[in-house]
């Protein structure tokens, strides 16, 4: 039954409490007053007391929604002004690292500068582009998070190994003046689990970001620990902290805790806003215990899922570094400056190329072909799509890797890959580190 409007409430419950008050006032004033006069005055008074009665209660309705509607508008004003300050920050956070692509691009195209030269402006450019890409993840991802388009994956993963990568990743970047550390709180073989790692991953990946962003001196430290069958991860820092007014308004879009220093204006301001979202799929929350001046904790829970003891593989065993040599890989791209790439990627690894152009020749080389070890194949080709040729693939060759590529970097769409039938995802732009992982990751399981 669809709910009436507050005019119309307003209105209805005026005339049922007025018809109400005039029959049965009347008939008890009647039925105990004789007296003309004194009834005269007995109306009189029921009608002030009507009206006394009816303001207070109009009062208390109509202030009770107009502190909606003033709350809706200042939240209204708040999220517009926000939005305001979003674009223009976003505009300047564009701006800036193509600001360093086209201008260092454009000082290459200059014959006399030294090899030196041309090696940092082309660091330069590589840095602008990942500063670039993080912001169009961040706009794309929150995006997903508002629409409810964003999907989980779940997995498993060695939760262990993730923050050993982790470690790894961000060691390099963090000055000598800061300790690093992480704390797992489970043993290896606990710690294979059910969840979705490119969220947890990213969650992670934000918060230590985070930490170093605003940490200078002292530690930076992370990790989980087991807290009722949940699993508790907690990123610890000495950092500028966080006042106590700000500590649930930092996971709102857009947010961004303003500070002195410029060097900590970089980004959109959307990281925590996207980890919260990612947190809410997952079934998790987050939170932080801060204070300004005093460093920064962050905690954050995901439902532990552990692995059937059946399923955990044997992590004793020492994975050998193997090389490349004699490995055949198919390559399904219909762009021509993408294959190039990646070709320049194996260019001395002792990798075989073949090279389809749409997904139906990539089906074709597969089943002409038994020496292929690996199939890296992108989803949006002409003729027959990647989805399509990787399920006419498993028909012959069920055991053989198949890694799909694609610039739609959606949650959706890797599930779709999955599903398909390819063992594994990448999405551009990818690094030649990253590609180079991934086919190490299947080169010792290339099936007929």
């Amino acid at each position: 039954m669809q709910k009436l409007k507050f005019e119309y409430r307003i209105i209805v419950g005026y005339v049922i409490f007025g018809s109400i008050w005039i029959v049965f006032s009347d008939k008890i004033a009647n039925y105990f007053i004789r007296d003309p006069d004194l009834l005269t005055r007995i109306q009189t008074f029921k009608g002030w007391f009507y009206v006394i009665i009816t303001a207070i209660l109009f009062y208390l309705l109509l202030k009770s929604h107009l502190v909606k509607i003033r709350n809706a508008e200042q939240k209204s004003i708040d999220s517009d002004r926000l939005k305001t300050v979003f674009l223009q920050n976003i505009s300047h956070e564009i701006r800036t690292p193509m600001n360093s692509i086209v201008g260092f691009s454009e000082l290459l195209k200059d014959k006399k500068i030294s090899e030196t030269e041309k090696s940092q402006y082309l660091a330069m450019i590589a840095k602008g582009s990942d500063q670039l890409l993080s912001i169009v993840n961040e706009v794309l991802d929150i995006s997903l998070i508002e629409t409810g388009n964003l999907t989980i994956n779940k997995k498993r993963v060695n939760l262990n190994k993730l923050l050993d990568e982790l470690y790894l990743s961000f060691k390099p970047s963090i000055s000598n003046d800061i300790s690093f550390s992480v704390i797992k709180g489970l043993s290896d073989p606990l710690s294979f689990i059910i969840t979705d790692v490119i969220k947890v991953r990213q969650i992670l990946n934000n918060l230590i970001s985070n930490a170093i962003k605003f940490t200078d001196t002292g530690y930076i430290k992370y990790g989980y620990s087991m807290v009722n069958y949940e699993l508790k991860f907690f990123i610890e820092d000495t950092g500028i902290g966080i006042a106590a007014d700000f500590h649930d308004k930092i996971f709102e879009r857009f947010r961004k805790v303003e500070h002195e220093n410029p060097r900590l204006y970089n980004g959109v301001g959307l990281g925590l806003a996207i980890s919260k979202g990612n947190i809410d799929l997952l079934k998790g929350k987050i939170w932080t215990e801060s204070e300004q001046g005093k460093g920064s904790k962050f905690f954050f829970t995901i439902p532990y899922e552990p692995v059937s003891v059946e399923e955990i593989p044997d992590i004793t065993r020492t994975e050998s570094n193997k090389s490349l040599n004699k490995l055949t890989i198919l390559v399904a791209e219909d762009d021509e400056i993408n294959y190039m790439y990646i070709k320049e990627i194996f260019r001395g690894t002792g990798v075989g190329l073949l090279h389809a152009i749409n997904g139906k020749e990539a089906v074709e080389i597969c089943q002409n072909n038994d020496t292929i070890n690996i199939v890296l194949i992108d989803i949006k080709m002409p003729v027959m799509n990647g989805y399509e040729a990787i399920k006419k693939i498993r028909e012959f060759r069920p055991n053989l890797p198949i890694i799909a590529q694609t610039a739609f970097a959606l949650s959706n769409e890797m599930l779709k890959a999955f599903n398909a039938g390819s063992n594994d995802y990448i999405s551009k732009p990818f690094k030649k580190e990253q590609l180079l992982a991934l086919i190490k990751k299947y080169q010792s399981s290339g099936g007929q």
